[in-house]
């Protein structure tokens, strides 16, 4: 089974939004006090966020700012005087305020602590631009902010930046929407080997890696980090996150085998959030999960109560939660009709199982093509960043060449040594400008390269499930003659029926027009337009000789051409042997 890992994902990050009031300041200066300075800055990051995100007026955030910045003097305390600067360039970004103005005030700051040489809180910074662009759904922008400031962190080195936890954790979670999970599993690893941020970030770390390695079909290596998010959430006390990481890890025993074991610990989880308002999508997402290792036990009962249980409490989460709720009922869905499919399949209801097949088949499809298109933006605006360095590396050439010039005209009023030492100079910029706009050319060309076989791959697995959606449709018309058969074996009076049923049945294509229009498109993304260029060559080909070159080309047998073509297999053979005659009169 699939798990709705983005609901899991905001799930985690509501989780540790939750917020207490903020304290007052003479209880948080007595707090501070009996802190070491590195948990002085925790401590003071998360009063200061509390006090952003519960709307305190900036004016008083400015206030609590200073009051305890005079603190961190008479403590001689740098560290945390350092920290409440950057804070409070950056606490003007923090709220709601128009977009144009939020990065005005991010790069500000950026510019501030660049020229300071302050290569920490330069590393922080890119990090909140990065995270206001990925927000912006501008994840190229995002990625190459994030990136920057990945760099400095490990020049600094990462233990040295004190709220680190947080920053690592969200960089991570957006890796994971973009299904980068072994880049997942580094920020994660590094995080586990620091001092925890906070109580929810120290079992969501865990949870993460278990999460990321399961995507990868390391299942040993998931199912340890969720025993070990129990047992963090059981030193903290956290009985959502015991009964959550229980649900996780029954779902990777179900992609084990491990069927009879996988289902106690998705009743837990299912038992513990079903009458909870506040989480009925970690309660539907279990029962599912129970529903679908029931299907794998063949027990068709308990399927179906499931199944309805996990209608019952979708209906629940539609009525209350907003966010995420396309990515989020998508997946939900896509398990769902996957266990209906087989529910139907196994009960003999091939109609019904036909049914879901095909739902199933509309919504994967649609899902990927939406993640393609996000995925292919995020390629176009990386080369975009590329060549706008690109270009700005050749505008800087260009500024040193003129200064060079304007040293010339200097020179030549001086001697003539000076004159040649400054014409050598002149060359030597000259063949650098040339080298520069060849490694130009090279990234541009690169990056090009690599968008094109990402798109390539995407394109030729839509095609391999394209072509099993189809032979499943095979088998299930196959299904439904024997069905026919085995009725015109027990009911003589319905005989002239089901004969006309078998003769409609025969003459059904499984590749319609609008199919064959689709998989020409599909077939030409993944083998580079080979159909156009062959059409181009050979303009006497007709269109049912391309389709005999694209499916045998997919190796699909003459048999089953015949059936999704409304053929025979002899007119497939003869249909082969004139192709074969045309592009290539040796081989017929």
């Amino acid at each position: 089974m699939k798990q709705i890992y983005i609901v899991i994902c905001f799930l985690c990050l509501s989780l540790a939004a939750q917020t207490q009031q903020p304290v007052k300041l003479n209880v948080l200066v007595e707090e501070l006090a009996d802190l070491t300075p590195k948990n002085r800055i925790i401590r003071a990051s998360k009063h200061l966020d509390t006090l952003i995100v519960v709307g305190i007026p900036l004016q008083q955030v400015s206030q609590r700012i200073d009051s305890i910045q005079k603190l961190a003097h008479r403590w001689q305390d740098g560290e945390l005087a350092g920290y409440l600067h950057f804070y409070d360039k950056m606490k003007r970004g923090f709220l709601p305020i128009p977009n144009n103005e939020i990065l005005t005030v991010f790069d500000s700051t950026l510019y501030h602590f660049e020229k300071k040489g302050d290569l920490r809180y330069t590393g922080v910074c890119h990090y909140f631009i990065g995270q206001h662009h990925y927000e912006r759904q501008q994840y190229g922008e995002a990625f190459y902010h994030h990136a920057k400031a990945q760099e400095l962190f490990n020049e600094v080195g990462i233990a040295n930046i004190i709220d680190i936890g947080k920053y690592l954790h969200v960089m991570a979670l957006n890796h994971y929407y973009f299904r980068d999970y072994e880049r997942v599993i580094q920020l994660m690893r590094a995080s586990i080997t620091l001092p925890p941020f906070s109580d929810n970030l120290d079992i969501q770390r865990y949870n993460t890696l278990g999460m990321a390695y399961k995507q990868l079909n390391q299942l040993d290596s998931a199912a340890f980090y969720f025993k070990r998010t129990q047992e963090v959430a059981s030193s903290w006390r956290d009985t959502t996150w015991i009964h959550l990481a229980a649900g996780n890890l029954g779902s990777v025993y179900i992609k084990q085998g491990r069927y009879g074991e996988a289902l106690p610990f998705l009743v837990q989880d299912y038992q513990y959030n079903q009458h909870r308002d506040r989480h009925p999508v970690l309660a539907r997402n279990a029962a599912v999960d129970i529903a679908a290792t029931w299907q794998k036990l063949h027990q068709q009962d308990s399927v179906s109560h499931y199944l309805r249980e996990s209608e019952r409490l979708n209906a629940v989460v539609r009525k209350g939660e907003l966010m995420w709720k396309q990515q989020r009922d998508e997946q939900f869905y896509i398990s769902y009709y996957e266990v209906l499919h087989d529910h139907f399949k196994a009960q003999g209801n091939t109609t019904m199982a036909y049914r879901y097949l095909d739902s199933l088949t509309h919504l994967t499809n649609e899902t990927n093509l939406r993640y393609n298109k996000m995925t292919a933006r995020v390629a176009e605006d990386r080369l975009k960043i590329q060549q706008h360095l690109a270009d700005i590396a050749v505008q800087q050439a260009e500024k040193k060449r003129i200064s060079a010039r304007l040293q010339l005209v200097i020179g030549i009023v001086g001697s003539l040594a000076v004159i040649l030492a400054l014409l050598y100079y002149l060359l030597r910029l000259r063949h650098a400008k040339d080298r520069l706009q060849a490694e130009k050319e090279k990234i541009v060309q690169q990056a090009t390269q690599e968008k094109v076989e990402a798109q390539l791959a995407k394109a030729t697995l839509e095609l391999q499930e394209y072509m099993q959606r189809l032979q499943e449709k095979n088998r299930l018309v196959k299904a439904f003659q024997m069905q026919i058969d085995q009725l015109r074996t027990h009911s003589a009076q319905q005989a002239p029926q089901l004969d006309e049923l078998t003769n409609r049945l025969a003459e059904t294509k499984l590749l319609t027009t609008d199919d064959w229009n689709d998989f020409r498109r599909r077939f030409n993304r993944a083998f580079g337009g080979e159909l156009d260029q062959l059409k181009m060559k050979y303009r006497d080909l007709t269109s049912a000789e391309e389709r005999i070159y694209a499916l045998e080309k997919m190796n699909v047998s003459t048999s089953q051409m015949a059936w999704m073509l409304g053929i025979s297999p002899e007119s497939v053979r003869k249909a082969r042997y004139r192709l074969r005659k045309k592009i290539d009169p040796k081989a017929a």
